[in-house]
């Protein structure tokens, strides 16, 4: 395994995560933005794949609250993987819920394999957005869709990266990539998906974080400072403030993206 100071989300990570977003989640809105994300899909039967399912949380959700069939559950860093592994064990899931850890770069799939793509928030670690697209497009079968969150931002197509995203994902250690909306939406129009639409979430997640402050800045900050220590638990809060000044200025912009593979 790597070192943990060389893992995006080492264990330390890992809980001030969930002590800000609850147990099982890496990023924001629980249950309730799942449930905004599917917004009254019918999982009933189907196979899906979970792109960056970190400790696995959403993946139960999908089988428990969903109806979904199999989750194949895919993440690149062995550590998330175990997290997610003993979720689905205590949970009586591993017969429906499979862990895999793969290697960064094209799924490791057949070809029509899957009636549904799913990711929260994990699609801005991977910088070739069009490859990342054109190969969702491939596993799923003829007439699958993809449901995804990303973090995507506000400014023009042609200008570069912020200087203040440049610096939250310093912070957290992420090599995160950022396209806007209208390149999103001609990236994966452009891979083949059908039916395309880019969902800005902007103005929800400008309440939500505000939620976030009771457990950084506020009641809940002691708690974390149990979780993961005085200087862990500090980074925490610089990070909180970065991101709500970048939500508040409207260039850090989370978004739904749908699509279709035609049938």
């Amino acid at each position: 395994m790597k070192d943990e100071e060389t893992l995006h989300y080492p264990d330390s990570f890992i809980s001030a995560l969930q002590a800000i977003w609850g147990d099982g989640f890496l990023s924001p809105g629980g249950p309730e933005e799942i449930a905004a994300m599917l917004n009254g899909v019918d999982l009933t039967g189907l196979s899906v794949l979970d792109i960056g399912c970190g400790v696995g949380g959403i993946d139960c959700l999908l089988v428990e609250k969903y109806g979904a069939a199999h989750v194949t559950a895919i993440d690149v860093e062995p550590q998330l993987i175990e997290h997610a592994e003993r979720r689905f064990a205590q949970a009586e899931l591993s017969g429906t819920i499979t862990a895999e850890l793969v290697k960064p770069g094209p799924l490791p799939f057949a070809a029509d394999q899957f009636d549904l793509v799913f990711s929260k928030d994990a699609m801005l670690h991977i910088p070739d957005k069009q490859s990342l697209y054109k190969d969702v497009r491939r596993v799923l079968k003829p007439g699958g869709r993809l449901i995804a969150s990303d973090w995507l931002r506000g400014g023009d197509e042609d200008s570069t990266v912020p200087d203040i995203l440049v610096e939250w994902g310093a912070q957290n250690g992420l090599k995160a990539d950022f396209a806007t909306p209208l390149q999103t939406e001609s990236a994966l129009r452009n891979a083949g998906f059908q039916s395309v639409e880019v969902q800005d979430r902007n103005a929800w997640y400008r309440d939500e974080i505000k939620k976030e402050c009771l457990q950084v800045t506020g009641p809940g900050l002691q708690q974390l400072i149990a979780a993961i220590g005085m200087d862990n638990a500090e980074k925490r809060v610089r990070s909180y403030e970065i991101r709500r000044e970048a939500v508040d200025e409207g260039v850090l912009r989370p978004c739904h993206l749908y699509g279709t593979k035609p049938a």
